[in-house]
């Protein structure tokens, strides 16, 4: 895919390194993760305050989750992101 393709799993420690919670403990397609309060700052009024990640094994989305990243924290959570992967 390219220099930015990763895996469920190295996605969700990525994160938990980041601060992000687990939000949902149901069951469902997706896993929500709730931002660090110092990422919620200067988010935006229509932007959630959680990022969507797949429950599959296989992520074909990680376009879309570092979009969400960069609107919480722009640039330097992405580099920060992609470092931990």
């Amino acid at each position: 895919m390219g220099k930015n393709d990763f895996k469920r799993n190295e996605c969700i420690k990525a994160l938990n390194r980041l601060g992000f919670k687990i939000k949902n403990k149901r069951r469902g397609p997706h896993d929500k993760f709730t931002a660090p309060e110092k990422y919620l700052e200067n988010k935006q009024p229509h932007q959630p305050p959680f990022i969507m990640v797949p429950k599959a094994r296989k992520i074909h989305c990680q376009l879309e989750i570092l979009k969400e990243l960069w609107a919480l924290g722009g640039d330097k959570l992405v580099e920060e992101f992609l470092k931990l992967i």
